[in-house]
């Protein structure tokens, strides 16, 4: 083991045993206070400078989760044969599921004559549809006009509507998926026409986060110690890496039917409208510092803090102009898991951030303002990697490495501990200009599970 390994370990450990890892929430942002709401003629504007400036745009898709989590609810049947109403409700539709016209005929010929336990190990199973490690990407989502379309293959075919400049989709992986995930693209033929390319990467390997057990030991397995994934936060890198300006991130299951695909273009519009207006007004006040156009700034885009104004100078503005900026639409909250947008008090300052659920203590006073949270993060966001004058910028300068996330997993029946990077859109993004946005609740759809399917959203 090297050195750095070594020291690497010992850091790890120490985050998650010695130090404080919960943030200090002062208040949920709310329309107002910490989100803007764009309508009328505002609204209008910002679509009209999007179509204006046409920006070549990339989307930044991470998709590198496996199928097993939509399918965990047969797993588990299939270990307790118990049939739960989730169970019953995925049998009873399970012919309405796009996915069930891949299952090769003589199968779906014989299902009726099956016992829905076989049948769920062969949905699983490598000797069957394998969907539990597939990447979730690549299982069938969606029927339109009698193609059957999986989440890659939508996500090209929806997207390409904002491209009139062409542009660039970019698809994070699981390692030794990348050809089919490319043959699968391919496969749409005349619908790729137009100056669109894709890439693809990894999750380097050297971000993986090191396991222990409760009591702080190293966690071993096959002689060495336990590492796995550290979280969505790693993904920086790969984004970091893309040389393009104008970036739209969204999760590979956010995707609806495409004859609902209207919502999702036009809020990119507005998002990304919006984005290049707040750099444009930026930079007409860079060079011509003056308290009152910093707060008229503030007042339309609602990005600072009250304690940020109050401490406001010429030097802060310079700073401002030489970050990178992100506009994060936030849909109302109907209960979904996750993160939100909040008010935090970090080492004395108030700034705005997303937060995850794993960052706030029991504390009482923090659970209060988690549960009278208005708004929840879909991860829809555009962002711009330049600062104010298009100048690149290098994304790891502005990672605050104290936002580490301390996770719990059951691996193998085991209870393991193991730290996450910052992640991509919380940590990872917190040095930025962030313009939280109200968007639409129709554009969040993800599918966490197989029945998510049957939802309104992905139906035509």
């Amino acid at each position: 083991m090297s050195i750095d390994e070594k020291s690497s370990i010992i850091n790890q450990k120490r985050d998650i045993f010695e130090r404080e890892h919960y943030v200090s929430l002062t208040t949920a942002c709310s329309i107002g206070d910490g989100i803007i709401k764009i309508e009328g003629q505002a609204r209008n504007e910002a679509l009209d400078l999007f179509r204006e400036v046409a920006p070549r745009i990339t989307f930044f898709i991470p998709a590198s989760g496996s199928g097993s989590r939509m399918f965990k609810f047969l797993f588990d049947y299939t270990k307790d044969e118990i049939e739960t109403n989730v169970v019953k409700k995925f049998f009873d539709h399970l012919d309405t599921f796009p996915f069930f016209q891949t299952i090769p005929i003589n199968v779906r010929q014989k299902i009726s004559t099956l016992q829905s336990i076989y049948l769920a190990e062969y949905l699983l199973n490598e000797e069957g549809m394998n969907f539990t490690l597939l990447p979730k990407g690549l299982i069938p989502f969606h029927e339109v006009k009698g193609e059957i379309y999986n989440p890659f293959q939508e996500q090209v075919l929806q997207s390409k509507y904002l491209m009139s400049r062409g542009g660039e989709m970019h698809f994070t992986v699981q390692e030794g998926f990348e050809e089919m995930v490319r043959d699968s693209i391919e496969s749409l033929g005349e619908y790729l026409h137009g100056d669109i390319q894709f890439s693809f990467s990894s999750q380097e390997k050297n971000t993986d986060a090191y396991c222990f057990n409760s009591d702080g030991s190293a966690f071993i397995e096959n002689n060495t110690q336990l590492r796995r994934p550290a979280g969505h936060g790693a993904l920086i890198h790969n984004l970091n890496a893309i040389e393009a300006d104008f970036i739209l991130v969204k999760n590979i299951d956010n995707v609806q039917h495409f004859s609902k695909k209207e919502a999702s273009n036009d809020t990119w519009e507005l998002a990304l409208g919006t984005l290049i207006k707040f750099k444009q007004d930026l930079r007409a006040i860079v060079g011509n510092y003056s308290k009152e156009a910093i707060v008229a700034l503030n007042s339309k885009y609602d990005f600072l803090s009250e304690m940020e104004m109050d401490a406001f100078d010429e030097a802060r503005l310079s700073e401002l102009a030489s970050r990178p900026s992100r506009v994060c639409g936030m849909v109302k909250n109907e209960g979904a898991p996750g993160g939100g947008p909040f008010w935090i008090n970090d080492n004395g300052v108030v700034t705005k951030q997303i937060i995850e659920g794993v960052q706030i203590s029991e504390e009482e006073d923090q659970q209060v303002i988690l549960k009278l949270s208005s708004h929840f993060n879909p991860v829809f966001i555009a962002l711009s990697k330049t600062d104010v004058n298009d100048k690149p910028l290098d994304l790891m300068s502005f990672i605050d490495p104290s936002k580490n996330l301390v996770v719990n997993r059951s691996h193998k029946g085991n209870e393991i501990m193991y730290r996450e990077l910052p992640g991509l859109w919380n940590g990872a993004m917190s040095d930025w200009n962030t313009i939280f946005l109200e968007i639409p609740v129709e554009v969040f759809s993800p599918v966490k599970t197989a029945n998510d399917l049957l939802t309104e959203a992905h139906r035509a």
